[in-house]
């Protein structure tokens, strides 16, 4: 049940109080709130003119109820209103959307995905943040920052970048400065809120033609969200891959599920998945590559040896090494990028668009991609 705005010229603190007043009324009795009035309320939230502790009720509230697809655009209105966006003289470009908070049970190869498509030929940015709740788990970020990337380049340098290398990181900090101050308090919440859902799909950089989005869900109720709010915020394709932990890397051991929507989206979006074998394509039977890491003393996850550990792994495998510790990586990564490459270069088969992944390692030209843009950082470093 939706309720009929009836003031549209309320303070901060009035459309604060009329939201709560009628999300977080009890057991399935809460009331959506308009599209304009959730981006107001987020609007305020992102200027400071809210506290913490009602900042905190909306968004548990809403949370609870379940947001509506009005709620969802309304609040990502006011995301991109508080986002510092460029656009690159690059025609097309492709946007990775991994999940913010990271990795605790595999040791994921999406952070080298990017500099693999700018080997494949086509420019990629992926865009997070060092560490977020409720996770904190291995990140991009983290794994560049190890690696001797410049991990906080503003969005216009990071466009520069991306021109240079074919591919760039971009962090929160820098394009959203607003969303990440309420890092502190997502963190006392615990729980996933919409913005958890949403901050995946901010455009920090646009390409000068098209920009298309990629990322990776687990809950089937996701696909339809974050397919409609990403063609309102102007992608012009959506690619939506079921992966291990919410990321961009599929289970090795189960077909391949993705949505892909360019143009006008279907009313039945859950019709329009794709099922696609990908069991014979390699020697790898297992869901995930473990991180095969002992717990620490007080058996917490080490997550700075995990880091290090995605970042070995990756460099051997971009190197083109396989053996035994490599092949279920190497596997992962080129199923994952082979999925994107299906997106933008029809003619493609699965199979030979794994091929071409696998030509990218093994010629080294992915590993050069991805070490081009460190040997800038560097040099960047030396110059300052």
């Amino acid at each position: 049940m939706t309720f009929k705005q009836k003031d549209t010229n309320l303070t901060a603190t009035e459309a604060m109080r009329e939201a709560i007043q009628n999300i977080a009324v009890g057991p399935d009795r809460g009331r959506d709130i308009p599209r304009e009035l959730a981006q107001q309320v987020l609007s305020s939230v992102l200027a400071g003119d809210i506290d913490e502790v009602q900042t905190a009720v909306f968004l548990i509230a809403l949370r609870m109820k379940r947001e509506s697809l009005d709620e969802f655009l309304g609040l990502f209105d006011a995301l991109s209103e508080h986002t510092y966006a460029v656009q690159a003289p690059v025609d097309n470009v492709i946007c990775l959307a991994d999940p913010f908070d990271g990795y605790v049970r595999t040791a994921t190869m999406t952070p080298f995905i990017p500099a693999v498509l700018a080997a494949c030929g086509h420019a990629a940015v992926i865009h997070g943040v060092e560490t977020v709740g409720p996770k904190h788990g291995v990140t991009a970020h983290k794994v560049y920052k190890a690696a001797g990337l410049n991990t906080h380049l503003s969005a216009k340098d990071a466009a520069t970048k991306l021109t240079r290398s074919g591919w760039t990181y971009v962090d929160q900090q820098e394009y959203a400065p607003k969303l990440f101050s309420l890092q502190g308090l997502r963190d006392k919440l615990i729980k996933r809120t919409a913005l958890t859902t949403l901050e995946r799909l901010i455009l920090p950089i646009r390409g000068a033609q098209q920009t298309h989005l990629v990322l990776g869900y687990v809950h089937k109720a996701y696909p339809a969200i974050y397919a409609r709010v990403a063609k309102a915020a102007g992608y012009q394709s959506v690619l939506l891959l079921k992966g291990v932990e919410g990321g961009l890397a599929p289970a090795l051991n189960k077909p391949l599920r993705r949505f892909l929507f360019a143009g006008e989206l279907p009313n039945d979006i859950d019709a329009e998945k794709q099922l696609l074998e990908s069991h014979a394509l390699f020697s790898s039977k297992v869901a995930a590559m473990p991180i095969g890491l002992s717990p620490a003393e007080d058996g917490e996850f080490c997550v700075d040896e995990a880091v290090q550990k995605c970042l070995n792994v990756g460099l051997e495998v971009l190197g083109g090494e396989q053996n035994k510790f490599t092949n279920s990586a190497r596997d992962s990564l080129c199923l994952s990028v082979a999925q994107i490459l299906l997106a933008h270069e029809p003619k493609l088969s699965l199979p030979s668009a794994v091929e071409k992944v696998q030509m990218c390692l093994d010629n080294g030209s992915a590993k050069q991609r991805f070490e081009s843009l460190s040997s800038e950082s560097s040099e960047s470093s030396e110059a300052l």
